[in-house]
Parts: C-alpha cells; sequence; structure tokens
C-alpha cells in the first residue's frame, strides 16, 4: 500500500512539474493523462548551474591565440547540436507562432521533438523568455563592418518579458529569428473621400490620439474590426511621425536553417597548471542568406534571411506581394547574431542530447562543449592583419593553413618543457 501510495505521489509531482508553462530543462517524459513514455520518470535531474571554469590568475596567464572555428551540421560528430528538427505551423502565408506571453511559448503550433530539443530550439526558446542576451553582428549606424564578435552591440531590455510587452525589443529580435517584411499599412475609412487613408504616428500620447478617435464622425468604421490593444501595439511599433502598421508577416527560422555554429574562443597557457587550455567565449548561428552579384561597390550588404520549408526549399520574402516566394539564387552563410557562451552555458547544461552509448545516460549540451564532442575548423586567428583564412588561402590550402594553426599552438606548449 505504501508503495502505491509512494508511486502515485511521485506521477503526481512529475505531472505538475511537466505542466508548468516554463519547464526548467529539456522535455519530460511525462503526456497528458500521466502516461510515462519510458520506463522510468526522468525528472530526477535538478535544475543545474554551469560548473565554473578554473580561475586563471593574470600573473599565470602567459600566451594566448585568439581563434574563431566553425562547427558544420554535415558533421557527424555535431550532429548531437542540430538535431533533431523543429518547424512552425503555418497558414501558407504566415507562421501561426506568435506567443503573447510566457505562458505561450512552448505553444503547439511550434512543433518540437517530445524526448531533446537542438541546440538552436533552445537557444530560440530562452530568446523569446528574455534569459540570452542578443549581439547583433552589426552597429545600427554601419551595417557594412560585421564586428559582433566582440560583443558591442546588445539588443537592451529591460526585463524578462520585453519580448511580449516592448513592440521595439520584439521587432528588432524577429528581424535576427524570423524572416519576413512590414506587415500593410494601417488604413481609415474616410466618408468626405470615399476612400481609405493611412494612420500617421504623432507626438501626442496613445491614448489621447484614441480618445480623439471618438470624435471622429466615421468612428464607427474606424475602429471597426480593430481591438484596442492591436492599434497601441501598432502604435508603439511605428517610428516617430512614422505610419501604422499591422503585424508583420514573418515565419520563424526552425532548426533546419541552421547550418552551423561559428565561435569564438581563446587558447591560453596556464602556467599554474602547465597546459593549453580552450575557453569559448562568443558562439552564433549561421544561417543562409540572399546574395546579390552586384560588383559595381566595394561595399557588400547583407542579404535577407532565407527561410527552409520542412521539404528543404529555400523561400524569400517578397515585399511586392507580402508573400514567400521560392529562391533559386546564389546563397550567403552568415551568422545570425552572437551570445556570450558563460551567459548561455546556464542555459544549455540543464538540456540534454543524444548518447549513442545508452539511452539511460544523460549529457548535457554543456558537457558537449566542456568535453569538446564537436569538431570545428578554424577560419580565423588573430593576426596583424585582422583577416580570415579564406582571404589569403583558397579551398584545401585554407584546410592545410588551419591544421598548420593547430600544429604550431602545439609545438609552443610542447617547446615550454625541456627533456
Amino acid at each position: 500500500m505504501k508503495n502505491l501510495i509512494l508511486l502515485f505521489c511521485l506521477s503526481a509531482s512529475a505531472f505538475s512539474i511537466y505542466a508548468q508553462d516554463q519547464p526548467p530543462r529539456g522535455p519530460y517524459n511525462i503526456l497528458q493523462g500521466g502516461v510515462i513514455d519510458g520506463v522510468v520518470i526522468k525528472d530526477e535531474v535538478p535544475v543545474r548551474e554551469a560548473i565554473p571554469y578554473e580561475h586563471v590568475r593574470l600573473a599565470d596567464y602567459v600566451w594566448s591565440k585568439r581563434v574563431f572555428s566553425r562547427i558544420d551540421c554535415r558533421e557527424k560528430m555535431n550532429h548531437d547540436l542540430f538535431f533533431p528538427y523543429d518547424y512552425f505551423e503555418s497558414d501558407g502565408v504566415s507562421s501561426l507562432y506568435k506567443p503573447r506571453d510566457a505562458s505561450e511559448v512552448d505553444d503547439p503550433s511550434w512543433f518540437k521533438d517530445q524526448k531533446r530539443w537542438s541546440l538552436w530550439t533552445v537557444i530560440m526558446r530562452h530568446i523569446i523568455l528574455g534569459e540570452l542576451t542578443v549581439y547583433t553582428v552589426s552597429s545600427e549606424s554601419n551595417e557594412f563592418i560585421e564586428d559582433g564578435y566582440s560583443l558591442k552591440y546588445p539588443i537592451e531590455r529591460q526585463s524578462k518579458n520585453d519580448f511580449f510587452e516592448s513592440a521595439i525589443y520584439k521587432t528588432k529580435v524577429n528581424r535576427l529569428i524570423s524572416a519576413g517584411g512590414q506587415g500593410p499599412q494601417l488604413k481609415i475609412y474616410r466618408s468626405n473621400s470615399q476612400d481609405t487613408v493611412p494612420i500617421q504616428k504623432t507626438t501626442q500620447t496613445f491614448q489621447v490620439f484614441y480618445d480623439s478617435l471618438a470624435l471622429d464622425p466615421d468612428y464607427e468604421e474606424l475602429i471597426k474590426g480593430f481591438e484596442k490593444a492591436d492599434v497601441e501595439r501598432w502604435w508603439n511599433a511605428a517610428n516617430s511621425n512614422g505610419l501604422l502598421r499591422k503585424d508583420g508577416i514573418s515565419n520563424y527560422i526552425s532548426s533546419n536553417n541552421i547550418i552551423a555554429y561559428n565561435i569564438k574562443e581563446d587558447w591560453f597557457f596556464d602556467k599554474e597548471r602547465s597546459i593549453i587550455d580552450r575557453r569559448i567565449i562568443a558562439i552564433a548561428p549561421v544561417a543562409r542568406y540572399t546574395y546579390d552579384d552586384d560588383t559595381t561597390t566595394l561595399l557588400f550588404e547583407r542579404g535577407k534571411i532565407l527561410c527552409y520549408s520542412n521539404a528543404g526549399v529555400a523561400q524569400e520574402f517578397s515585399s511586392n506581394t507580402n508573400t514567400f516566394e521560392e529562391y533559386k539564387g546564389k546563397v550567403d552563410e552568415r551568422e545570425m547574431f552572437w551570445l556570450y557562451f558563460p551567459e548561455l552555458r546556464n542555459i544549455i547544461v540543464n538540456y540534454y542530447v543524444y548518447n549513442d552509448k545508452s539511452d539511460a545516460q544523460w549529457m548535457s549540451f554543456d558537457d558537449v562543449f566542456w568535453k569538446r564532442k564537436f569538431t570545428a575548423q578554424i577560419y580565423k586567428v588573430s593576426d596583424k592583419f585582422d583577416r580570415e583564412l579564406e582571404d589569403f588561402k583558397y579551398g584545401v590550402d585554407a584546410l592545410y593553413e588551419a591544421e598548420k594553426i593547430k600544429d604550431d599552438m602545439r609545438k609552443w606548449e610542447h617547446d615550454v618543457w625541456n627533456y
């Protein structure tokens, strides 16, 4: 009898955890109705924090090298980071996934695997929840110089709920994690001209503007089909003296769009421990963008991010038709944004990846990076020219140059010792 009561308590406890709007870690194996997908309830692992790095004194920090590497999705060893894929339900024009608050972040229109998630799924989920700071690849004043790896351009937020409460913050983030464009202009009917005209934002507050509508002879037509909360959101999202627009048409980037992760790390020699160590500083998801062959200017403008369907078809948003159309041109692989890796570690330490040795053993994403269970190709190191390898080496020669850099660093460590 006691065993039955204990089993019932454990099941109820696990189900209540599953029912929370924001589970603190990866998906649980508890389904609705108390169904357990497996032998045991996998909720015994508590919410953890990342293991702190070994403290390094400045006096022991005697040599270092800044290294940029790419974790490619085509490498079999890296598949744990990119699979399984997720996708978003669409009405054929735009994604149906439109969370209004934190409780809707796991809306059913976002189809995710029941057992584990990809690294991109975890990253995107916690960006929406406001638990990760997003750093853009360039400044708003100069988009041609992409030095976002220095983490100089954060999208400022006031609270974790800014994605749901701040239209400006949500717009900036959506430009990075979704493909799409501006929504149609908000137009109102005017009986004197028998036409519709767009609404322009003024310097007055929204409440004053909205109250003034009640004095308009066309009031019934003005507010027809529009909720006050929607109009206020469009008002807040518009630029000063700009035209009000309805919600933009967008498709969120799913995990099958992520082709690589670029990492910025420091290789350094710790004299106290007498080892060469490596520490990741920042990480950036890489996706495909449209590419323009225009060579009339020396400045290269970043194209529009492509959204890939479940069938792998590249789609580009067309502002002319306000729909997504198949893209058949050239593509360019670029970073979407950068994340501060120590901040990300406290998130991914509670999400788990596939273990090819045993389904009963857990390994977190943080374990994958800590134990370096991935393969990465160097594409840039710190030098006086601040250039990438492909700027002076091409094809196979670039691969040889990357291996030469690794060998040179290993030789440095070897030459420290005298035999």
